[in-house]
This record gives C-alpha cells, sequence and structure tokens, in this order.
C-alpha cells in the first residue's frame, strides 16, 4: 500500500468522480484507475463501486478512507516540517555571546530572531573573543559575538557590527582625572593594567602598539588581569590607569573610579563570526537579520578617532 495510491482513493473519495479526481492529484484518468486496481489487488477487496453517475465507497472503502486520510495528514505534516528545516524555520543554532559585549545589536539581533524564526531552538553560550574564536573552529559554535581584532581564521568571517570608544580609567584622586580630555602623549611612563592576553591577544597587542605610536615608549604595563577584575585592581592600585570600553569604563564608576576621553579617541571593533561553508538555512536566515537590523558602518571613524586595529578587507555586508 502506497501513499500515491492512498492520495488517489481519497481523491476519488472526495470528489465521487475519477475525473475530477485525476485532475486534483495530476494524473490522467487511465492513470489513476491503474492505481485504484493496484490497491484493490494488493488488499484483496473492492473498495470504490462505480455507476453511471456516481463513485461510491464500499463497506470496504468506508473501513480504510479515515485510515488513509489520518495517513495523508500525518504524510503532509512531515513534508511541511522537512521544508521548514530546509528553510530555516525549525531546527537549532548555536550562539556565543560576548563577554564584553553584552548591549546593542547582538541583543536586538537575537531578540528578532526570535520573533521571525520562534521553532528554530538556540542555544546560548558567552565567552571572551579568543574562546568564542575557538568555540566556532571546533564546531561548537554556528554564530559567536567577537572583538574584530581577533583575526579571521580559515573558514571564518567576521562582519563588523558595532564600533566603540576607548577612554582612560583611574581613581579620582589621579592627576589625569583633573583634565576634561586627556591628549595620549600624557600616557606616557603611566603605570598601565592591561586586560590578560587570554581574552583577545590581537587587541591586546594593538592597543600597546597604538600607545607606543602615540607616546613614544612601549607603555609602563604593570599588570595583566581579566576584564571582570580590572576595575577592582585599579580602585586597589591608586595612581595605575586602563584603558576600557566607555560602556564598561561607567560601570566601573561603582567602585569608585572615574574615566577620561583621550585625544585622539581610540576605536575599537565588534563584531560576528561564522564559518564561510556552514549550510545550515537557519544560519542563512540570521546573517539576513544581521544585514537588516545593524547598519553598515562607515569605511572611517568619527573625526577625532583612530582605530586600534584596523581589517585590511573590512566588509560592508556579510558573505551568506
Amino acid at each position: 500500500m502506497e501513499l500515491r495510491q492512498l492520495r488517489a482513493f481519497v481523491a476519488i473519495a472526495d470528489l465521487g468522480h475519477y475525473g475530477r479526481a485525476a485532475e486534483s492529484v495530476g494524473l490522467t484518468q487511465p492513470a489513476i484507475t491503474q492505481r485504484i486496481q493496484a490497491l484493490e489487488r494488493e488488499l484483496g477487496t473492492q473498495l470504490l463501486m462505480r455507476t453511471a453517475r456516481s463513485v461510491q465507497l464500499t463497506p470496504a472503502g468506508e473501513t480504510l478512507i479515515e485510515h488513509a486520510r489520518r495517513l495523508l495528514l500525518i504524510e503532509g505534516r512531515a513534508l511541511r516540517a522537512m521544508d521548514d528545516h530546509a528553510n530555516g524555520l525549525v531546527g537549532r543554532l548555536r550562539i556565543s555571546y560576548l563577554t564584553l559585549w553584552d548591549f546593542g545589536p547582538p541583543a536586538d539581533i537575537v531578540a528578532e530572531f526570535r520573533l521571525r524564526y520562534p521553532a528554530v531552538r538556540l542555544e546560548m553560550s558567552t565567552g571572551y573573543s579568543q574562546a568564542n574564536m575557538d568555540r566556532l573552529i571546533a564546531g561548537n559554535a554556528d554564530f559567536a559575538f567577537v572583538g574584530v581584532s581577533i583575526g579571521e581564521r580559515r573558514g571564518i568571517a567576521i562582519r563588523t557590527l558595532d564600533r566603540h570608544e576607548m577612554v582612560v580609567v583611574m581613581t579620582p584622586e589621579h592627576p589625569l582625572a583633573q583634565m576634561d580630555r586627556v591628549p595620549i602623549e600624557r600616557l606616557r611612563g603611566e603605570p598601565f593594567i592591561t586586560v590578560s592576553q587570554g581574552v583577545n591577544g590581537p587587541m591586546a597587542a594593538a592597543s600597546l602598539s597604538w600607545l607606543e605610536k602615540h607616546t613614544g615608549e612601549p607603555p609602563n604595563v604593570v599588570r595583566e588581569e581579566p576584564p571582570d577584575q580590572m576595575a577592582a585592581a585599579l580602585a586597589r592600585s591608586g595612581n595605575a590607569i586602563a584603558l576600557m570600553t566607555e560602556h564598561r569604563a561607567a560601570q566601573a564608576q561603582t567602585d569608585g573610579l572615574v574615566y577620561r576621553s583621550l585625544t585622539p579617541s581610540p576605536i575599537i571593533e565588534y563584531g560576528a563570526a561564522y564559518a564561510r561553508d556552514d549550510p545550515s538555512p537557519a544560519l542563512a536566515n540570521l546573517l539576513e537579520i544581521v544585514d537588516e537590523v545593524v547598519p553598515a558602518l562607515p569605511h572611517d571613524p568619527p573625526a577625532g578617532s583612530e582605530l586600534v586595529w584596523a581589517r585590511p578587507d573590512a566588509g560592508s555586508k556579510i558573505a551568506v
């Protein structure tokens, strides 16, 4: 008993006419007749009785019809489910947030995806840029937010989504706190607390190189700390300074710290990373949402600011 035979049987039962039933399932009348005959031979009983004016179900046909309808309903649901899967309407997507970027585009992107594709199961994690890149390379994440300076790896693409100003953070008693804006050369010789290399090694190296370029000497690094420990370390140090994004610097004020903008202003970029050859339809839908939700950034940073780390081949659109 085949589903195509049951489709022919149900069509004839519903329409009461071989010709109209054949047209409804895309067959000729001889072809639909052959299907019914094959079904009746297999079951060993007559299912339909033709008269001059109509087609009636036999008692055996009455017994089969509701079972046939249910089987065709299951088939339809299965086909729709497979179609939804192929179009990224269902399935699973593993997304890793960036620990240092807990506001703005990431939340907007994920919220819009949840709204449009509620049947897709999202598995969420969080980590620093290096950990997120490692997850992508190992196949343990499908999409991750990262600091752009982590750099693309073989098979991994990064789309720049946002830029953030870096500011200098210190205790209120520090001499630099008396200034409205701090010229970058004034940081020469100041004791620095920097971010641990394991968070985003390329970003840490780029920041030190940027400072050296503007101050004329290597920064006076006295300690390295994880990002979540930097504010406490600064508060205890008394005379040290650190660079943070303005958003995190504002949070550090709860530890009794203050911050000032620099001249020129250092800018860092955040973005989204994914495997270029990932065939997931759900991922393709997410990438479309990224382009819709997040406007392309201008090529150059705002006047009076400089990118700490600039991508050599920054693009404006995600390559799906």
